[in-house]
């Protein structure tokens, strides 16, 4: 007998269940109803399909866990009147939108928007939260806080927001943010959907979600620098060799990569590479990385102690992020933030105990 291929993560909002099949056309079927009509292939016939979906509506968004126990391929073309946040729990999954491509994890989760071509292919034990925001909604968010002063648009055109593919899980501007997210599924899993039904509560939490997501996700109607470093510029004002290379850096920040790393990345030489940071960003990919860890080390040492877990240490902080000689890096975080990284600690750990 086939078996599913079963993600390693838990199972989450199994008490809204929308439907469980074993069926590629029934399967098609029944999450075109909920996200948009696709073309749904399975890729392997040894492996048994066991398509999973629970849906919770949020305000007018709407939180969902989908899986399918079995290598597919999606095609849904464009999304046209909705965005929507991928973000796996486990396995992997391919996304192309447009010409963008990047590889979905539990590291790097992304964004949809509905003006390109989508194409998917997810592995048997890939299984994902995802929130679907109308586009119309995301529109309107988007007038409300950048205003047409901001993005350089006619009045009279409609906002065309197109986000940036990959959005980090574990790093940068919007860890936090997924994080929530998948709190917030968490918190339903584990103290139930009462509180939804308080029109004003969901109105707030689709309020931070859609607000917070304008302001931490690159995206190409924002015209000011967006990162946590300071450093990164107007992404459409950027040759895209370098926005690559910020992608990947930004992606990959955890981790210990080289400048050779990012300039086969970013698809050129290292030479090429070091003359675009120095020419458009005034920093050399070092520093910019570099730059990037210890603004990373400063917004985790500022965290603290969270509901009772213990502060982790400044070595083990910094060497999360890649700095192993203690010296030099007290020096380079001193002369960016102005205090020596136990200072950040005991300070945050001071207020939590007052």
């Amino acid at each position: 007998m086939l078996s599913p291929v079963r993600p390693t993560a838990p199972t989450l909002l199994e008490q809204h269940p929308v439907f469980i099949s074993h069926d590629i056309d029934d399967a098609r079927a029944q999450v075109g109803r909920i996200f948009c009509p696709h073309d749904l292939q399975q890729l392997h016939s040894q492996q048994r399909l066991d398509c999973r979906l629970h849906h919770i509506a949020l305000g007018e968004l709407s939180l969902n866990y989908l899986c399918y126990g079995a290598d597919v391929e999606i095609v849904p073309g464009q999304l046209g009147d909705f965005y929507l946040v991928q973000i796996p729990l486990s396995g992997q999954a391919h996304i192309q939108y447009g010409q963008q491509h990047t590889l979905s994890d539990a590291r790097t989760a992304v964004i949809l928007s509905p003006h390109q071509p989508v194409h998917m292919r997810w592995q048997g034990d890939c299984a994902q939260v995802l929130l679907h925001i109308p586009r119309r909604l995301m529109e309107q968010y988007a007038a409300q806080t950048l205003g047409d002063a901001s993005t350089g648009q006619n009045q009279r055109e409609p906002y065309r927001l197109d986000y940036q593919l990959s959005l980090a899980q574990h790093s940068g501007a919007t860890a936090s943010w997924c994080q929530m997210l998948l709190d917030l599924v968490r918190n339903i899993d584990q103290h139930g959907s009462t509180w939804l039904q308080h029109s004003g509560a969901a109105q707030s939490m689709q309020d931070f979600l859609l607000r917070s997501l304008l302001n931490l996700q690159p995206h190409n109607l924002q015209p000011h620098d967006r990162s946590t470093s300071g450093q990164r510029r107007q992404e459409s004002a950027l040759p895209r060799h370098i926005q690559r290379a910020q992608d990947f850096i930004h992606a990959q920040a955890e981790q210990s990569i080289s400048v050779a790393d990012i300039a086969q990345a970013a698809c050129i030489s290292v030479r090429a590479l070091e003359e675009g940071f120095r020419r458009h960003l005034g920093s050399s990919p070092n520093s910019y990385l570099r730059d990037l860890r210890l603004d990373l080390v400063q917004q985790r040492l500022s965290q603290g102690r969270t509901q009772g877990a213990p502060v982790a240490s400044v070595l083990e902080v910094a060497q999360q992020f890649g700095f192993f000689h203690m010296g030099r890096f007290a020096g380079y975080y001193k002369q960016r933030f102005g205090e020596s990284p136990s200072t950040t600690l005991s300070a945050k750990a001071r207020l939590h105990k007052g």
